[in-house]
């Protein structure tokens, strides 16, 4: 049988990462590719067909929505298995998805396990195969993985720091933006929701790359690198604006020195930097501090 195909699309690095190697850890015969936005994915799949797209909802230049809305009314798959992830698990966003005839979603962080479940799930379905057979297609041959895109940040990253030893100038108002500021007195309480358990934070520290938090040392304690979204939630006189930004655990900190410290330092890292809105609401949350 031929080699299963995967598209993988996200515009974070980190996320990419993470989804192939949750694929990789039970299938890593499958031949894996990755796209950063809905517009180089589907670039991609004009030129060659998948068995599965895991595909990230909010995306900048063409969202999961669009892109799949374009595989099912205009690619020359137009059945091809469709599971949009998302950090939304709203009812309204649930009913979106069927009505847009997605396959299946995963709510934002989730586990190995789910994403193992549900790529099975949807390959033994479409291919009418057993477990034991995909299982089978999965580990046999050496592993393939085709990462173009990951490979160009790589190369991008490398070589910049010989090439271009001067920092490039940015007007101060961006800079001050790249620094940690406190955030405002009355809006500094956030929510932090990993996959099995969620805990309110007091914000201490935010920029646009990372938030430091307290949260309780009595509740569960995340996994360094565990997959995490940071709910903001600022209010002004008309309305408010809320975002779910996706990120990781980077840093852990008892506040106490002894093992009865009631309170953590947590750091989490965000992976959703070329989120525009995302960005956006950072940067008004982050002004009202200044």
């Amino acid at each position: 049988m031929k080699q299963i195909k995967i598209l993988i699309v996200d515009d974070a690095a980190f996320m990419r990462d993470l989804v192939r190697k949750g694929v990789r850890s039970t299938y890593p015969g499958f031949l894996l590719k990755d796209a950063a936005d809905g517009q180089q994915a589907k670039n991609i799949i004009k030129q060659e067909d998948f068995d599965l797209i895991l595909c990230d909802w909010e995306m900048p230049k063409m969202a999961g929505d669009e892109l799949l809305t374009w595989v099912r009314q205009e690619s020359s798959q137009p059945d091809l298995r469709f599971v949009l992830i998302t950090s939304r698990g709203d009812k309204e966003h649930v009913v979106k998805a069927l009505e847009l005839k997605a396959n299946n979603y995963i709510v934002k962080p989730f586990t190995n396990e789910k994403l193992v479940d549900v790529v099975t799930k949807q390959l033994t379905s479409s291919l009418k195969i057993s477990k034991d057979e995909l299982k089978k297609i999965g580990t046999k041959g050496q592993e393939s993985i085709i990462s173009s895109a990951s490979a160009v940040d790589l190369l991008t990253k490398s070589y910049s720091k010989k090439a271009d030893p001067v920092p490039t100038p940015i007007n101060r108002q961006e800079n001050n933006y790249s620094k940690s500021v406190r955030p405002p007195k009355d809006q500094n309480i956030a929510q932090l929701r990993w996959k099995n358990f969620s805990t309110n934070c007091l914000i201490q520290k935010i920029s646009l790359d990372s938030v430091t938090a307290v949260i309780r040392g009595d509740n569960n304690i995340p996994a360094i690198m565990e997959m995490v979204v940071f709910d903001l939630v600022t209010k002004n006189d008309e309305d408010e604006d809320v975002s779910r930004i996706n990120g990781y655990t980077y840093q852990l900190q008892a506040r106490e020195s002894n093992a009865e410290s009631e309170f953590v330092n947590i750091t989490v890292h965000f992976v959703d930097k070329d989120d525009p809105d995302k960005t956006a609401h950072l940067k008004r949350y982050m002004s009202l501090g200044q």
